[in-house]
């Protein structure tokens, strides 16, 4: 029952089916999906809820692992949605002070009240997740393990939208899917089940946002090390989002204003920068930021990069420094989604030596980059610490220098201009504003360093000079139009052609068939090459609109830096 739920407000009710929006063409997938878990996997087992028949050895790992990664749950209301018998409804009320656990299975539900019946603070609700409702922010924290993969693509974005309204400002949404393939080894009759790339949830959870602005910001994100330790499976992945408000989400969203860290955006850069960089320099860069640490970078130390992207430069370094740890900062849950859908596919000593983890507000915050006094022997802020205005510029840097252990070198890499940004051209003031960078004159970044550490300077003004002439190169070989652009849709009477000509094809190898079939092949040839000339002709498109951008964005690069304007200087900071 629902006595232990808070007095002060109304125990939230679910709203009835009738009041649920269904989406046109879903009922057939839907009933897909009830059939698969009412009636083939419908057995209230631990085996059955895991769908594998050893889940009694992987519960032992995979649940801890599971609520390892849950933030607080004391004097918290959670919504558990796919609860199934309760493999974690009970473990979630011990501690919370209420918890609703939903599934649509009966059987479930009767075995996950009979397990808990002495829990007054757990109420288990039987209705499918789809068509159930409750007021805004009625949770802390919204929770489901195996749920996504069972719904269609639009019910996972209107429930994205729902878990938002549901949860109160600071809540946080967890779940776990399998993506990419199936993981158990049940006996399936068929299986409905959507296993999608990591990317698809970090676009349909990023673009939820509420009417004030309100919108989701990934915390972390990772592959469930339990199947990868004991099945070698790294695609079972979980994600856990922060309710952010709507002044967070302007900021965030002025950060992202350019498009620069959509999927799109990201291989762009890629092509520029190379794989996994979004800056300028690649692995050439990386390796002057390892020159310049010395000595620090040694066997067994432990290396943080705020601001890490996609991870380049700590990939690298771990590479060429075995046995160094490393862990990645990101202040997108973007660029999050997609480190993180790639790490798990990594080598499993890269995965043990490097790790991601997102902060919100840039990290400034004291509940962000909390890490203990002299965690790290170095830290690395390649093209960050531009990013933040004049006062969060010294907190991150007080923060660093807590973090570093004495004698520890925190290597900045910014741009930085020759005179103030106001007195700089109109292109590159335009420039800065777009990418939220604060450049500073190289005396004044070397000043505030001088608050915290030991500096020395660098001019890299040259090397930048150097990258932009090689980067301009590739954009022009990777964007330029090509010398066999995608032809146009045939005519009426091309396509007529064709479709003869297949169809007669089709009849002369396959004797047998009859003239209408071979007709409908032709038909059906013809209509996948309209799509591929479809599709080649939008690549076309933006490979053309990638061009023009790119060509005007390093102009005025080439620009300020022929004036003098923009500069480059690596900052090698010490801590005494």
């Amino acid at each position: 029952g629902a006595q232990g739920f808070c007095h002060t407000r109304a125990s939230p009710q679910p709203i009835s089916v009738s009041n649920t929006r269904m989406v046109a063409g879903e009922n057939d997938e839907r009933k897909d999906f009830t059939t698969y878990w009412t009636s083939d996997h419908s057995a209230p087992t631990l085996e059955n809820m895991m769908l594998d028949s050893e889940a009694s050895k992987m519960d032992v790992l995979e649940r801890p692992e599971i609520l390892s990664e849950l933030p607080t749950l004391t004097g918290k209301a959670v919504f558990e949605l796919g609860a199934g018998i309760g493999r974690f409804s009970g473990i979630l009320a011990e501690k919370a002070s209420r918890v609703v656990a939903l599934d649509f299975v009966e059987a479930s539900c009767a075995e996950n009240r009979r397990a808990h019946k002495h829990l007054n603070n757990l109420e288990v609700v039987c209705a499918d997740a789809t068509r159930v409702d409750y007021p805004e922010g009625s949770f802390d924290l919204v929770f489901t393990n195996w749920l996504l993969m069972y719904l269609t693509d639009e019910e996972v974005q209107a429930f994205a939208e729902k878990a938002l309204r549901w949860l109160r400002p600071g809540g946080h949404l967890f779940f776990r899917e399998s993506c990419f393939h199936q993981s158990g080894n049940a006996k399936r009759r068929f299986n409905p089940t959507k296993y999608r790339h990591p990317e698809d949830y970090s676009r349909m959870f990023s673009g939820a946002v509420q009417s004030d602005g309100s919108r989701f910001q990934l915390c972390a994100t990772n592959c469930v090390e339990a199947y990868a330790q004991m099945k070698g499976n790294v695609h079972q992945m979980w994600f856990r989002w922060e309710k952010v408000d709507a002044r967070v989400s302007a900021k965030q969203a002025c950060y992202l204003s350019t498009q620069q860290y959509t999927l799109a955006g990201l291989m762009r850069y890629e092509k520029i920068y190379g794989k996994n960089y979004v800056g300028t320099g690649g692995d050439e860069v990386s390796d002057k930021i390892r020159i310049a640490a010395g000595d620090t970078i040694k066997t067994g130390c432990r290396g943080l990069d705020v601001g890490c992207g996609l991870g380049g430069t700590i990939l690298h370094l771990a590479d060429k420094c075995p046995q160094t740890y490393w862990h990645g900062i990101s202040f997108s849950s973007e660029l999050s989604a997609v480190a993180g859908g790639r790490h798990v596919d990594r080598p499993r000593n890269q995965r043990d030596a490097v790790s991601f983890e997102t902060v919100a507000e840039f990290g400034i915050p004291a509940s962000q980059l909390n890490y203990p006094q002299n965690s790290f022997d170095v830290a690395i802020m390649r093209g960050a610490l531009m990013h933040l205005d004049m006062g969060d510029k010294a907190v991150m840097l007080r923060k660093m220098s807590r973090m570093l252990r004495p004698g520890g070198k925190l290597l900045v890499l910014d741009y930085t201009v020759g005179k103030p940004v106001a007195k700089c051209s109109e292109d590159l003031q335009g420039y800065c504003s777009a990418r939220v960078f604060n450049l500073l004159e190289h005396v004044q970044e070397k000043e505030l360093l001088e608050r915290y550490f030991k500096v020395e300077m660098i001019d890299v003004t040259q090397d930048l000079k150097k990258c932009l002439v090689a980067e301009t190169s590739r954009i022009e070989e990777q964007f330029a139009p090509s010398a066999d652009e995608p032809p146009g849709s045939p005519k009426k009477d091309q396509r007529s052609a064709l479709e003869h000509q297949i169809a007669t094809a089709v009849s002369e190898v396959f004797p047998a068939v009859n003239d209408a079939t071979a007709s409908s092949a032709a038909v059906a040839a013809m209509e996948a090459l309209k799509l591929h000339l479809d599709a080649d002709r939008e690549d076309a498109k933006t490979r053309a609109e990638d061009l023009k951008w790119c060509r005007e964005q390093w102009a005025v690069k080439r620009a300020a830096l022929d004036a003098g304007e923009l500069q480059w200087h690596l900052f090698v900071a010490t801590k005494p």
